[in-house]
């Protein structure tokens, strides 16, 4: 897919912007929007936004808060399922409909936004916009929806290669695999004296080990070892030999 390559390509912001522009003409859209929110801990994030919207729009967008607001903003951070704009009609908060109307008075009427979850803890979503109202039954609405599915995870790893400043990305820790066990084992809840049973090693390595992971992360306690490990993908859920998946036919 040409579109793919374009993003692979792509060595500056600049770049993906153009290919995103690219994008949402070959879809037949006015404007298109990716915008990803980077945790920094677990209460507080930044976001970053390509966009070819309105300047006065994001402008106003930021200054009024209205992503507390935004049923798309809501709904794409924390679901991967489309959504069709035009959800926004089943709204009755007076503020939503204020929302919805400043939108269409900057020829933002319908779109369809789609949202994703990275392996760092992040959340994005893509949105093409429309100053014509949309079909959800058409050709069109289909295919752009099936395309926007496909493309959204080439577009999101362009811009995190290009874009996330050193800073707001995730810091490297390397833990080794035995702090890593280590604090896993922490995770589930288990004592240092029931981790040396199970990694057969001595309660004093184990401590060893858990106080080497809390200096490495810069924390304060196992909580937060374990909380920060979380958030920068170090430890995940295991899946043991014993673990027998059930099948549905």
């Amino acid at each position: 897919m040409e579109s793919i390559e374009r993003l692979q390509s792509c060595k500056e912001l600049l770049e993906v912007k153009e290919a995103l522009i690219s994008i949402k003409e070959k879809l037949d859209f006015d404007n298109v929007l990716y915008a990803i929110k980077l945790p920094s801990t677990f209460t507080r994030s930044s976001a970053f936004i390509v966009s070819d919207y309105p300047r006065k729009w994001l402008e106003r967008y930021a200054n009024e808060g209205y992503v507390n607001i935004d049923p798309v903003a809501r709904h794409c951070f924390s679901s991967p399922e489309p959504y069709h704009w035009n959800c926004f009609k089943t709204f009755d908060q007076k503020e939503i409909k204020v929302f919805a109307q400043e939108a269409r008075d900057f020829r933002l009427r319908d779109g369809i936004s789609i949202g994703m979850s990275g392996f760092h803890g992040e959340t994005a979503l893509l949105s093409l916009a429309s100053e014509t109202a949309l079909d959800p039954n058409s050709d069109k609405f289909q295919y752009t929806i099936a395309y926007m599915s496909a493309i959204q995870t080439h577009i999101h790893t362009s811009i995190r290669k290009v874009s996330i400043p050193p800073q707001e990305q995730a810091p490297e820790v390397n833990l080794t695999e035995r702090e890593r066990s280590c604090l896993l084992w922490v995770a589930e809840g288990k004592t240092a004296q029931d981790i040396a049973l199970i990694l057969s090693i001595s309660e004093a390595t184990v401590t060893f080990h858990i106080k080497n992971c809390i200096k490495k992360l810069k924390v304060a306690n196992r909580s937060q070892a374990i909380a920060k490990a979380v958030l920068l993908g170090l430890i995940t859920p295991q899946f043991t030999r014993d673990a027998v998946p059930t099948y549905h036919f």
